[in-house]
């Protein structure tokens, strides 16, 4: 562990090493939203894992977990990466700011904590930095909707991170926003005929079980990296990496929501979709009720799509959105969400429309460049 005392009274900005600061940092988003009525808990194993160079991605990435203390106790925690494979695809010397969290009225300390992670980026000769989206590790920041159970995956933050990173110089790069649809009668019909035209257009709209879920995990690889590979902020990835994160999902509604549309029995399209997991993973206090459309067991969503550019303008996103959707209503899920979504993405908020959905949050990302 490196750290230097800061002329701020006690405040002291420490470099995390040994496993005991990694779990301390996994755990801190407990002290943040730990008297929430409903939030989504860490992953603290696999956030260790993340920080020790030990998951899927190690290979690429460079990741610095930053902490900043008060009288020895934390009261801010950072990740500063590189991520040099994203960086060798846009031709460009980017650095993250991930995992940011704060206790409230902490900011002299997030200042403190911010500027030494930025000095470390522009030590490694990064040119701008980025915080609020990283492919895989990090989620934008939610401006709207702050006292709710943010939809699955995304951030519920406190309104002050916006002050944190406007105070540090950073201004907004991207908005994004979630959508949702309640599966409606009229809307499960409409869902029907999408597909039934689709079939009767000789498209394939299969499940991934259906398609077969290993043939599927490797099929969603390689669409999803042809179909966003000049999308903002994605970068390849390999079928060795992902084969690890998605393989257990096998025996789960995940592969029956997620779709392959398939032309001439090769993939032109995918979608990655998930239950509800509010039940099993969200921390809910006892007595408090979800909304319905934001868990409870009523609300899935579909987390990715893409369609190889050849075969765009089809109707082949729509179909397949249809089809998860459909699956989602056969299993009593009343809302779909549809997440995430540039908010310059006509494409995509097009299909989001003809799905009948409409949006229901908000989230930015941070850009500053170190000129």
């Amino acid at each position: 562990m490196r750290g230097r005392t800061l002329p701020l009274n006690s405040i002291k900005v420490e470099h995390l090493e040994s496993h005991a600061a990694l779990e301390e940092f996994a755990r801190f988003p407990l002290r943040v939203y730990g008297g929430r009525d409903a939030w989504w808990p860490p992953d603290v194993q696999n956030e260790i894992d993340l920080l020790a160079g030990r998951s899927p991605f190690a290979g690429f990435l460079d990741v610095r977990p930053i902490c900043a203390r008060r009288d020895g106790h934390t009261v801010a925690r950072v990740c500063a990466v590189i991520n040099r494979r994203h960086n060798q695809h846009w031709n460009e010397a980017l650095g993250l700011l991930t995992h940011f969290e704060a206790l409230e009225a902490e900011d002299a300390a997030v200042a403190a904590m911010l500027d030494d992670a930025i000095q470390w980026l522009r030590g490694r000769q990064m040119r701008a930095v980025r915080s609020g989206f990283a492919a895989f590790l990090d989620y934008p920041y939610a401006i709207d909707n702050y006292g709710r159970l943010p939809s699955f995956l995304l951030r519920g933050n406190p309104a002050s991170y916006h002050r944190h990173f406007k105070d540090a110089g950073f201004v907004t790069e991207r908005g994004q926003a979630d959508f949702t649809a309640e599966l409606s009668p009229d809307l499960v019909a409409r869902y029907q005929d999408i597909v039934a035209g689709a079939r009767a257009g000789n498209l394939a709209i299969r499940t991934w079980r259906e398609f077969g879920f290993l043939a599927a995990i490797d099929a969603w690889t390689g669409v999803t990296n042809a179909a966003f590979a000049r999308h903002w902020g994605w970068y390849p990835i390999k079928r060795t990496e992902v084969r690890p994160m998605l393989t257990s999902l096998w025996n789960t509604p995940v592969a029956d929501l997620s779709i392959i549309a398939a032309k001439g029995g090769e993939p032109i399209g995918t979608v990655f979709s998930v239950p509800d997991f509010s039940q099993t993973l969200a921390s809910v206090r006892p007595g408090v009720k979800l909304d319905a459309d934001l868990g409870g067991g009523t609300r899935g969503a579909l987390i990715n799509i893409g369609v190889l550019e050849n075969a765009r303008g089809r109707g082949v996103a729509v179909a397949m959105a249809a089809r998860s959707f459909l699956e989602m209503a056969n299993r009593g899920i009343r809302y779909a969400g549809y997440t995430l979504v540039l908010d310059d993405n006509w494409p995509s908020r097009r299909t989001a429309a003809a799905l009948g959905a409409r949006v229901t949050s908000n989230f930015v990302t941070y850009r500053r460049d170190l000129r």
